[in-house]
């Protein structure tokens, strides 16, 4: 995995992305010296995503499970309007 900063990476991105693509390189693009973003496969991507929406569904298949009684999308909805209502954000 190389580093390359923002800047640089803005008048190369043709090559990065053929690095990306052709030898499946990951880059990671810094500001400052800080990483901020990355550039990498697609199909990384894909991967990510896919264990993401892997989680929250065992995450929600949890929640169901748990005992207790179930509260309606309605309410919950109109409990979070209602609290905005009160405490708006500044």
């Amino acid at each position: 995995m190389s580093e390359i900063g923002v800047t640089e990476a803005r008048d190369q991105l043709g090559q990065l992305v053929n690095r990306v693509e052709y030898k499946d390189e990951r880059i990671v693009l810094t500001r400052n010296g800080r990483a901020v973003a990355a550039i990498a496969p697609v199909d990384v991507l894909r991967a990510i995503e896919a264990a993401e929406d892997a989680a929250d569904l065992e995450a929600a298949r949890r929640a169901t499970a748990e005992p207790g009684p179930n509260v309606p999308h309605a309410q919950v909805w109109g409990d979070l309007v209602a609290d905005e209502v009160q405490h708006p954000s500044a």
